[in-house]
């Protein structure tokens, strides 16, 4: 299908100024717009499937579900099938990343033949490679298919705040972990926590170079994104030479490669999987963060540190405010975020408390259906309302969507993570190319079913005209919507101007 300059017109004003009057479909909804409205900002897109769940719980019950999701991971069978198969999880990270690092030192030495040295040089790339899909198929099939929408977003949410770039060494091998067994189940949890974790796992220690840093060889560098981009923010009051004592109270954290299973710690230190405090690179001497001594050495005092870290007030308003940005407004209400970092001080950090907060709040309420869809929300929002029930077998594709929209899973280079802001997503460059791919997800797209190198499946265009008319999604369309809506085909044609129309990217 070709979506004519014609019949984007209409949809360019709107995407850019992101307008559009209220204006009902004929069908009867079975939900009511507010509700369409709530589940397509907590989760990753409304669809059939969200739809049916908050008619069948209620409101109030929906909301408690996504806020209180329990341990386990509500995911479809086919999708659990698809998980538990991919080698990357066959084995511990830890083991996995030894053997890798091993494989990796051990490739032929510059004087062995050229030939042998590059067919190792592409049996360990494309070894990692496979990780690397791995890790990203894994990240995206939950997006899409699990119940539990808003663990899943603030797992991408985390995730960026806490940022690693997969294409580094061996992280394509630790991704998976980071993400499923730190991130993930303390989404909801206490923000210390989060800081904790990330600060324990390999790909972090790794990716900011905490693995260099040595009581005889001082690395700021973990210890100046610790406070500049995970808790305090910039501008907020620490000077050069808290980054300094911090970076002290950080020596002797690392990774060890070496050997699997771990050998024991050494003497007076902890060692966790891959992780390893060691006391020897410590600087076991006097420190003061932020004016307070920091009374405990080694561990203990990282988690002392960190804990002066997560309870300043300028990390509860920081945190607050990306919290209101990512889902109210590009520039949250101000009143909203003090009340948020509030409840961020009062409950020691918890963040589904502070998330009721803001889901109560009548500024949450009036935002709804404003912002602007970055390059993951519209993507997955689409794949989640054509194939709420059928399971994706090969998410490669979608994963190259996100590539051509500049956010590709795990691939933001620098620590701070991808920009929140609709600025930074709205362009005339990335709308044409959501256009495209609005073409592409419109009408039958077998890769997404078809194994690599395998036959595609029989395949059936999905039919948005129904599912929105059957389960009340997208009920406020704007007349320009409509009409030209109205004129097109119906199927691909339909489906592709749809996904075009500035009402689909808001959420």
């Amino acid at each position: 299908m070709t979506i004519t300059a014609a019949r984007l017109r209409p949809f360019l004003a709107g995407c850019f100024a992101l307008l559009g009057a209220c204006s009902s479909q004929a069908a009867a909804p079975t939900i009511g717009a507010d509700d369409f409205k709530l589940i397509n900002r907590l989760s990753w897109g409304a669809n059939a499937t969200e739809a049916a769940a908050i008619k069948r719980m209620g409101t109030n019950g929906w909301i408690e579900a996504q806020l209180r999701p329990g341990s386990d991971l509500r995911l479809p069978a086919a999708v659990r099938a698809q998980l538990d198969a991919m080698p990357v999880v066959r084995k511990p990270m830890g083991q996995l990343a030894v053997e890798m690092d091993t494989i990796r030192r051990g490739r032929p030495p510059k004087d062995a033949p050229l030939d042998d040295r590059l067919a190792a040089r592409r049996s360990y790339t494309e070894a990692m490679k496979a990780y690397n899909y791995q890790a990203v198929d894994r990240s995206l099939l939950r997006d899409i298919y699990s119940a539990d929408q808003l663990r899943e977003q603030l797992t991408w949410f985390w995730f960026n705040h806490f940022n690693v770039r997969i294409a580094q060494g061996l992280l394509p091998v630790m991704i998976t972990d980071y993400e499923e067994r730190t991130i993930r189940p303390r989404a909801l949890g206490k923000f210390c926590d989060l800081v904790n974790a990330t600060l324990r796992h390999p790909a972090m220690l790794i990716y900011l170079n905490n693995t260099n840093n040595r009581a005889d060889r001082i690395n700021e560098n973990y210890a100046r994104e610790l406070m500049e981009l995970h808790t305090m923010g910039v501008g907020s009051g620490y000077t050069q030479q808290d980054v300094q004592q911090l970076a002290r109270v950080l020596t002797g954290a690392g990774v060890d490669l070496t050997v699997w299973p771990p050998r024991p710690a050494p003497a007076g230190g902890i060692r966790d999987g891959l992780f390893v405090f060691d006391p020897a690179y410590h600087d076991g001497g006097k420190k003061r963060l932020l004016g307070q001594a920091i009374a405990k050495n080694g561990r203990a005092g990282i988690e002392e540190a960190t804990g002066i870290l997560c309870r300043q007030p300028a990390t509860a308003q920081r945190i607050a405010g990306k919290l209101a940005q990512y889902f109210v407004a590009d520039v949250p209400p101000p009143a909203l975020v003090t009340r948020m970092a509030e409840t961020f001080r009062t409950a020691d950090g918890d963040i589904t408390a502070v998330l009721r907060t803001m889901i109560a709040a009548p500024e949450f309420k009036a935002s709804l259906g404003t912002l602007y869809k970055d390059p993951n929300h519209y993507l997955i929002s689409a794949l989640r309302l054509a194939y709420p029930d059928r399971v994706i077998t090969n998410p490669r594709r979608a994963a190259t969507f996100l590539n051509q929209l500049g956010q590709g899973r795990f691939t933001r280079l620098t620590p701070d993570g991808f920009p929140l802001d609709a600025a930074s997503w709205n362009a005339s460059g990335q709308l044409a190319t959501r256009f495209g791919i609005a073409g592409a997800l419109g009408r039958d797209l077998p890769p997404l079913f078809t194994p690599e190198g395998g036959t595609p499946p029989a395949f059936q265009t999905p039919d948005f005209k129904a599912a929105l008319a059957a389960h009340g999604l997208y009920p406020d369309l704007a007349p320009a919507t409509r009409d030209a809506l109205a004129g097109a085909a119906p199927g691909k044609e339909w489906n592709g101007l749809f996904l075009s129309s500035p009402e689909f990217m808001r959420r």
